[in-house]
């Protein structure tokens, strides 16, 4: 980095420090990249890099005297920070100055698993602190701009909601600065006096700033400008064929960017682009950013004639995230509505809506109003928005407007919509009327025909509107916009959204109680989320049993913790990334590489016949698998976006671009086959794997049930994406991988290259979560890496983007069940055949359905089932292990058939149940009655019927599920415990590895117990596979369960060694046994096994639960009002841990079961939801409202596993319940359209906002005010 300043560079502060960039960045540079690997600051992490996962944020002051701000850093282009002050995570807090008290808050709450996400949750908190304080609805609102996969977002909540200002117990913290209010100029404001005060935008010191022009590294020009003039000066000599306006650049996130034009002018310093001022209308800047803009809303909306800014404001505040909202702007989301139609933008949305105009300005200098439709007409080439005139409104227009989302917050809308009636005070006849939508269509708007309509009619009429939702209904246009919703739902929506804008300006006494439901938005009523844990813990064998933060904490909420690509850049290293099919089904005929090879900065292309050796990830006589795949095509593709070469370049952009410039040409293309509904009745894509049959069979037959019922993938969308780090060696090769199975990855990356497994040497120190994920799918990547390095020699950094890694990567298995129940009058099974086909994708490799065929029944009877499970193939990436596999899928399904028996027989749901438990899991049955007293079920259910009688559009479902989960397979693992003579003090290393599930503190809390040496003695390092080779998986809690046992046997085999010692030396201090056991030369090391015989039969899980939501019949939209779980977790080692791995199961369990949908194109094979842009995982606001986690008391399991049991993977099974509260909510509603609610109706789940409008059948004539 240059010291010197000038034209051609900008400058900025990083932590204090000063930086100038100029000629030596590209275009696509972002800050992120600027501090993560020039300035090797890699406290801030990334995954989604579109704004979406918040992992990349920091905080920035953008101008003296303004206030910091919480920006994505990875939105950024770095030559952007021109002035800026940008403070990381590395600066907040750290171990030489001391931690913060939001990193110590966060890390004593125990608000971290994986901590990946932590740094980002840290600064995001810390920007809110560092403006005006926040309640804790507001906290826990606008901690939306983050993403946690691991916690389930309570501990994260409850550790921030301290500092809020109407905290019960307020943090001391109390005395973060003001905002800092800039002296008005004319020169910026232009029209004075909002309260006494405004905001300065722009600094005073940036008036007289000379313009910057820098020359790229990638042949792109780059201009930062002061004044409009400056825009068109540029244009005219450089040509406005190629540019583009760059303010926030966050519409990367809306549309990622390939490639960026060859102009880039930065427009942040134009002051006449900024600010608002007052003449007939209130005019707004154009580059005003979307927080800028609330804030000056909430200002003006108490001027006359500006109230209905209020309204806009509520809505813009549901617009993206705080982040994105920090830097994207009025003309900025303008533009990209005005690029792509079928962007449903909520800010042309509002501006539509009241009749706002827009003042555009041309290169002659020539400017023009123009109305927000025709503004999407016009050709903006060579112009530029200057403002927004929003138009003075009196009390007589009502403004009403609507965002539906498939999550509540941080997510585009599905439709959204405003209307605006200006109403007669005397009678509420309509004199004028804006009726507009977006989401529906490119081409479509404003229904225009419905406007004129209602002039001069009574609005608040039975009558009048059904006669105007059938003038709505006939004008609407809506289109297929996949992965949106369907047609159906969207139309159906955009009609329900004008209804309850209607019953929500109805007066009161018009609106019959059971219709007000419907004018409620069901996400603003959600409160402050509230949590209690109820757990048993004995102080007497503390610090076993003891509730005790991680020891990792800390570390990982300063960002301190390392990941695999926190590791250093290295000498001569390169970047590599994957070429993928374009086809799903076919063969390759011709690889051309030409054109990427001859980009700039393109090293190298490896096709599979470059591979030394087996072209294969997985190995085919592990335990797990039982067969090759392919680490790159080798001929024939059997899915869309199938790996067939690597891409190596001198930087991860430049890789990334180079990938899509290599030709392949395909032959036999056809079809693929994607949906195990349809794969499953394809004799050629099923095998069958086992058959169970029935021991004996009732004869009490009065209802026979048949049907199926279908679950389908789920993402992992771990924060850290799969990546690797490699380098030669003298002895061949160091790899780091993102994975927790190194014993696999060592024995393949040895493999693809043809050399000795001992010439390959893997370590990793954690993981930023997997959930199954980096078990074998992670050796994929890390052979590609390793492939890179050798062939090469040099260093190779292999990143997945996330888009690639949700295409080419397995997910967790879709599941289709069949089912034929004969049952008795009491719900008991007679008979039932029942049939399980789990998909595998491309190829049947890893046996999941093993474990499946374990835990068919769950926890019922299953002497009357016939039980048949079969693998099924499909044309998608190879599915893989996640979080609960196959046992999820059973359970589901298990659960499910309780549910349809209940259903039809109308009996309660949960008599079902224990009529068909086995006798064998009589722990159920007093499990079930703890919660049922626990829980206030009984008077609970009597208010949620009450509530369903009492409300017509919003309803509510309270259910139970029951679990029995059961894992158990051979498994080996070694522990190595070192103490050292000097001082005593303790350092383990394991087989297993850190993911979140706190394997390390809790082997720190056994050997401390056991050694009776504080748990600050004793640390936990990198796993390898010098220290530790051959070891199984870190899967299903096993390898807690098995590094407890291992350092159990270590310090056991220890404390032998030393007893004769102890007892010659009388009582001495740990530190002079270990001193004087060093001088006689005792082994002060200890080796701990858990091999294969090692296995605890009949540990089973047990779980019970109960859930209540309340769901939108006119939305879909829904509320988790509250859940209560109660689990046997044995006696836990630490319940604090427990806990949270409890509640992020859960909560990841959640979004399967609601929101996560994956999208294809049936045609091609292609995934269309591949990013946090339209997959949707629950954030902050999508948890319980109230959270209540129980342990059972007086459990214990085997001495040897200090009587543990598995925690981290059942209570997703538990997730289940949700669904079915969510079912009974929708059969309420349904019996109000006339449809018993013993009447099935099939959901395949997830259960999206859209399943559930549409299976309420809501019908339109239903729709009145009384």
């Amino acid at each position: 980095m240059s010291s010197n300043a000038g034209m051609d560079s900008v400058q900025f502060k990083v932590n204090g420090s000063e930086y100038s960039i100029g000629g030596n960045v590209s275009s696509t540079t972002t800050l992120l990249e600027f501090l993560r690997r020039y300035l090797e600051l890699r406290g801030t992490k990334y995954m989604c890099l579109e704004g979406g996962c918040g992992a990349c944020i920091i905080s920035v002051i953008k101008s003296p005297g303004s206030p910091p701000e919480a920006v994505n850093s990875c939105m950024v282009s770095v030559p952007s920070c021109h002035g800026w002050e940008v403070t990381t995570i590395e600066k907040v807090g750290n171990r030489l100055d001391g931690y913060h008290p939001l990193q110590r808050t966060l890390a004593e709450t125990n608000g971290t698993q994986c901590g990946y996400c932590s740094p980002g949750f840290v600064m995001s908190m810390y920007n809110l602190l560092k403006n005006k304080r926040k309640t804790m609805i507001e906290i826990e609102q606008q901690l939306s701009s983050n993403i946690c996969r691991c916690t389930g977002y309570r501990t994260i909540l409850e550790a921030f909601k301290k500092f809020a200002s109407d905290a019960p117990e307020p943090n001391k913290i109390m005395d973060i600065e003001d905002i800092t209010l800039c002296n008005k100029t004319s020169e910026i404001f232009l029209k004075n006096n909002i309260k006494g005060n405004a905001w300065c935008f722009v600094s005073e010191d940036s008036l007289g700033e000379i313009n910057i022009q820098i020359d790229l590294k990638d042949n792109r020009k780059w201009f930062r400008v002061n004044s409009v003039e400056d825009i068109f000066n540029i244009l005219r000599k450089e040509g406005s064929d190629s540019y583009m306006l760059v303010a926030g650049n966050t519409g990367k996130g809306v549309r990622p960017i390939v490639e960026y034009p060859r102009i880039l002018i930065d427009v942040t310093a134009i002051c006449d682009l900024k600010g608002f001022y007052f003449d007939q209308n209130m005019v707004v800047g154009a580059g005003t950013t979307l927080t800028e803009l609330i804030d000056i809303f909430a200002d003006a909306s108490d001027i006359e004639y500006f109230g209905y800014l209020k309204v806009i404001n509520e809505h813009i505040q549901l617009v993206a995230n705080v982040a994105i909202r920090n830097q994207g702007t009025i003309a900025g989301n303008l533009m990209i509505k005005h690029m792509y139609r079928d962007f449903s933008s909520d800010i042309f949305l509002l501006l539509q809506a009241v009749g706002a105009q827009l003042t555009i300005r041309s290169a002659d200098g020539v400017t023009k109003t123009v109305t927000m439709e025709k503004f999407l007409n016009e050709n903006m080439r060579g112009k530029i928005i200057l403002n927004v005139l929003m138009p003075p409104l009196n009390t007589a227009y009502k403004l009403v407007t609507y965002k539906v989302s498939a999550k509540s917050r941080n997510a585009h809308a599905i439709v959204n919509a405003a209307f605006l009636y200006k109403l007669n005070v005397d009678d509420n006849k309509v004199l004028k009327s804006r009726i507009v939508f977006g989401g529906l269509s490119s081409n479509f708007s404003r229904a225009t025909k419905t406007e004129k309509f209602i002039i001069g009619k009574m609005l608040f009429n039975n009558n009048t509107l059904q006669q105007t939702i059938n003038i709505l209904s006939d004008e609407l246009v809506v289109t297929d916009l996949p992965p949106e919703p369907s047609v159906q739902y969207r139309k159906q929506l955009a009609i329900g959204l004008f209804y309850k804008g209607l019953l929500y300006l109805s007066p009161q006494n018009i609106l019959h109680s059971r219709y007000k439901s419907g004018k409620i938005k069901l996400h603003q009523t959600r409160p402050v989320s509230t949590a209690s844990q109820s757990f048993p813990t004995d102080p007497n064998i503390w610090p076993l049993n003891e509730p005790i933060p991680k020891v990792e904490a800390l570390h990982q909420c300063a960002g301190e913790a390392k990941y695999v690509d926190d590791h250093p850049s290295l000498p001569r290293e390169v970047f590599a990334t994957f070429v993928l099919t374009t086809i799903a089904r076919g063969n390759i005929d011709i690889i051309d590489a030409t054109e990427a090879l001859n980009f700039p900065g393109v090293i190298a292309f490896y096709t599979a016949k470059d591979i030394p050796g087996v072209n294969s990830f997985t190995p085919p006589e592990d335990q797990d698998s039982i067969t090759n795949e392919e680490i790159l095509c080798d001929g024939e593709v059997f899915y869309y976006n199938q790996p067939l070469g690597i891409i190596v370049a001198e930087s991860y952009d430049i890789a990334n671009r180079a990938r899509l410039l290599v030709k392949v040409k395909y032959s036999n293309v056809r079809q693929p086959k994607i949906d195990i509904r349809n794969v499953k009745n394809d004799p050629s894509q099923v095998s069958l794997f086992s058959c169970i049959n029935a021991t004996h069979k009732g004869n009490d037959v009065v209802k026979v049930i048949k049907d199926d019922q279908t679950i389908f993938g789920q993402y992992h969308f771990c924060l850290e994406n799969l990546s690797c780090v490699s380098w030669p060696t003298e002895e061949g090769i160091k790899v780091i991988p993102t994975s927790h199975y190194l014993a696999a990855a060592q024995r393949m990356s040895a493999r693809c290259l043809n050399i000795d497994q001992s010439r390959v040497d893997m370590e990793v120190h954690r993981v930023g979560g997997s959930f199954g994920l980096k078990l074998s799918r992670q050796n994929l990547i890390t052979t590609a890496c390793s492939i890179a390095t050798y062939k090469l020699n040099r260093p190779c950094r292999f990143l997945m983007p996330l888009r690639i890694q949700t295409r080419a990567i397995g997910k967790r298995m879709p599941s289709s069940t069949n089912y034929e129940i004969g049952v008795n009058s009491e719900g008991v099974i007679q008979y039932l055949n029942y049939d399980i086909y789990d998909d595998n994708g491309y190829i049947v490799n890893e046996l999941l359905i093993r474990i499946t065929e374990g835990n068919y029944y769950n926890c019922y009877d299953k002497a009357r089932w016939n039980f048949r499970c079969f693998n099924a193939i499909s044309d998608t990436p190879s599915n893989t292990w996640f979080r609960s596999p196959g046992t999820l899928e059973a359970i589901s399904a298990a659960e499910t058939i309780m549910e349809r028996i209940a259903y039809e027989l109308d009996l309660d749901p949960l008599t079902v149940r224990l009529n068909n438990l086995d006798k064998e899991f009589g722990d159920l049955i007093e499990m079930t009655n703890t919660l049922i007293n626990d829980s206030n079920y009984i008077e609970r259910k009597k208010a949620k019927d009450k509530f369903n009688s009492e409300n017509r559009w919003n309803k509510r479902g309270l259910r139970f599920a029951l679990m029995r989960w059961n894992s158990t397979f051979p498994y080996i693992l070694n522990i190595t415990l070192s103490v050292y003579s000097g001082d005593g003090s303790v350092a383990i290393t394991h087989g297993g590895v850190e993911l979140g599930q706190g394997i390390n503190t809790k082997a720190i809390q056994v050997c401390a117990y056991f050694l009776k040496i504080p748990v600050s003695k004793i640390k936990v390092k990198a796993s390898n596979t010098m220290a530790n080779p051959n070891n199984s998986c870190t899967v299903a809690s096993l390898a807690s369960q098995n590094v407890a046992l291992g350092v159990t046997r270590c310090c056991k085999e220890l404390l032998e060694r030393l007893e004769p010692l102890r007892t010659d030396m009388g009582n001495p201090t740990w530190e002079q046994l270990i001193a004087r056991a060093y001088e006689l030369g005792i082994n002060l090391q200890a080796n701990g096994l858990a091999t294969f015989d090692d296995v605890y039969k009949n540990n089973n899980v047990f779980g019970a639960i109960l859930a209540e939501v309340e769901i939108d019949v006119l939305t879909g939209e829904s509320e988790i009002l509250r859940v209560d779980l109660l689990e046997d977790v044995g006696r836990s080692i630490n319940p604090l841990i427990d806990i949270g791995q409890i509640e992020g199961a859960f909560v990841q369990g959640l979004g399967y079961m609601t929101s996560e949908e994956l999208v294809y194109n049936y045609s091609t094979g292609e995934l269309l939801t591949d990013r946090s842009w339209n997959y949707y995982v629950p954030q902050a606001t999508d948890i319980p409202q109230d959270f209540r986690i129980y342990f059972r008391e007086k459990s214990y399991s085997y001495d040897a596993i200090l009587g543990t049991k598995s925690t981290s993977e059942p209570p997703l099974c538990l997730s289940v319940v949700v669904p079915f509260a969510m079912r009974e909510a929708i059969a309420s509603a349904r019996l109000e359209s006339g449809i018993p609610s013993n009447k099935w109706f099939n959901i395949d789940r997830p259960y999206t906002v859209e399943k559930i409008c549409l299976s309420c059948e809501t019908k339109i004539e239903d729709f009145k005010f009384y």
